[in-house]
């Protein structure tokens, strides 16, 4: 899978016609739509696919690479390429081994955590748990999974002690913007290569410059670092910006984290606009990055002409029923139910069906060999 995804990215990103081939002997897309995703890579991309083994590789002409390869039916073939990858398994990084060691956690053969049988996340050490790359190969779903099982199990064993620690933070107290004259600042961001290698970014920070409002503009490598936190706080400070507004990706994700640089800075959180020019803009329009451009443009506009109508908001403060509803009583619902029940919440489990389990009710035995309806 790895191997499949740099293909996609690469012939992607770039800026001509870029042919893939990946030689393979077994295809082990075994995770969740990982088929669909191999499909994808040969009829939406062109990846090529080769079952073969290959023989050597030798110097070709003018500096390239000389693959031999028999295919299934033994039939050998000899085939140039500009450059060769050497795709290989993954393995845990030394320092990760070197540290478990010292904890005891106990390895398994391939130096990955040997994860007791169906837990995902524990260790032979309590109160030791391990999420993504270091419990064996993971992709980005899964790790976030494990990380939040991870965490779960944390809380269980912090339960009678939530609360006891924590510091309110403090913030600066708020500028009261109320009557001036709209100062806004705007950032777009290239996300790496995510939004800069469609979109041309600098000329939409220049554009945004010679909109209404917009007292100052600029473009960023990556808006969401910490850097660039920092700058924008100081771009706030130094020319008396009151509205602000971040030209991205999805707010979904980040715009609670340009909202809490606001607060920072004296600003009402609310003062804050976000354009997602990557989803909208670079991701959906890859292959025409003009008028990815100019729809660019067109979001900032957007957002700069919103921003000038924003009003500070205050949060108010309500009581809440911290009980908690479980809907489906499969593993993850059953799971998810026992360890809020166990950090002290009053749980409802609620199932459709006569008895829980879900689907782990017809499967008997796991990769491992674990006997799950004894589980």
């Amino acid at each position: 899978m790895y191997a499949i995804k740099q293909s996609v990215i690469a012939k992607e990103h770039a800026d001509y016609d870029l042919n893939t081939s990946i030689f393979y002997m077994d295809m082990r897309t075994y995770g969740k739509e990982f088929e669909k995703y191999y499909e994808r890579s040969k009829k939406q991309y062109g990846v090529n696919f080769i079952r073969s083994r290959v023989y050597g590789l030798d110097p070709g002409e003018n500096d390239n690479i000389s693959i031999r390869y028999a295919l299934e039916d033994g039939t050998v073939i000899t085939e140039e390429f500009d450059m060769v990858v050497l795709s290989v398994g993954l393995e845990p990084n030394k320092k990760a081994v070197e540290l478990a060691k010292e904890l005891g956690v106990e390895l398994n053969q391939y130096n990955f955590a040997d994860v007791p049988q169906l837990t995902g996340v524990a260790t032979n050490q309590p109160g030791i748990y391990v999420a993504g790359a270091f419990s064996g190969p993971r992709d980005i779903p899964e790790t976030v999974m494990q990380a939040s099982a991870a965490a779960g199990e944390i809380q269980k064993l912090l339960a009678e002690a939530k609360g006891t620690l924590t510091k309110a933070k403090e913030y600066p107290a708020q500028k009261d913007v109320a009557g001036e004259i709209v100062r806004t600042g705007v950032f777009v961001c290239h996300c790496g290569i995510n939004i800069g290698s469609v979109v041309d970014v600098p000329s939409v920070a220049e554009y945004a410059k010679t909109l209404p409002g917009v007292v100052y503009a600029t473009d960023k490598l990556y808006a969401c670092s910490q850097d660039a936190s920092a700058q924008i706080k100081e771009a706030i400070e130094e020319y008396g910006l009151n509205r602000i507004v971040v030209a991205s990706c999805s707010p979904r994700t980040h715009e609670p984290m340009f909202q809490e640089t606001l607060k920072e800075a004296g600003l009402n959180p609310h003062l804050f606009e976000m354009a997602n020019i990557r989803d909208h803009c670079s991701w959906v329009h890859q292959n025409e990055p003009a008028k990815a451009t100019e729809k660019s443009k067109d979001l900032v506009q957007m957002a700069v002409k919103k921003a000038a109508l924003l009003e500070p908001v205050q949060p108010i403060t309500l009581p809440m029923n911290h009980d908690a509803l479980v809907i489906g009583g499969g593993v993850a619902g059953m799971n998810a139910a026992l360890n809020l029940a166990d950090q002290g919440y009053q749980v409802y489990l609620v199932e459709k069906a006569e008895e829980l389990g879900g689907i782990a009710k017809r499967i008997h035995y796991g990769m491992g060999g674990e006997d799950v309806q004894a589980t």
